[in-house]
């Protein structure tokens, strides 16, 4: 007989998320690459830091930009044909089709 008030308990923390979320600031990560916002990114970060001097984060955000944009993409068929990562891939497919046919998705 609880059922219904067990499932709707599961609503309230998303709810409380829901309209706490304007009043953070977005990801300073998000604003310097994505958006391409020095200034915005400044103040947020900033603002999670609590001091003044985030220099170093800015220059080292920079630094892991570029360093991505050198080393490219992956995409799901060099994903699958690259050596390097053969086995790995192997493993992680075959435990996820044991999870699956085993209906033991808590592993």
């Amino acid at each position: 007989p609880g059922w219904p008030v067990l499932l709707g308990l599961t609503g309230i923390p998303s709810l409380i998320q829901l309209l706490l979320l304007p009043f953070f600031p977005e990801s300073p990560r998000y604003l310097l690459i994505q958006k391409g916002n020095e200034e915005q990114a400044r103040q947020a970060l900033q603002r999670l830091r609590g001091w003044d001097d985030v220099d170093d984060e800015i220059e080292e955000m920079h630094q892991e930009d570029r360093s991505e944009r050198e080393e490219g993409q992956f995409s799901v068929f060099s994903l699958c044909t690259f050596r390097g990562l053969r086995w790995q891939l192997i493993s992680i497919i075959v435990m996820m089709m044991g999870q699956q046919l085993s209906g033991v998705n808590a592993v």
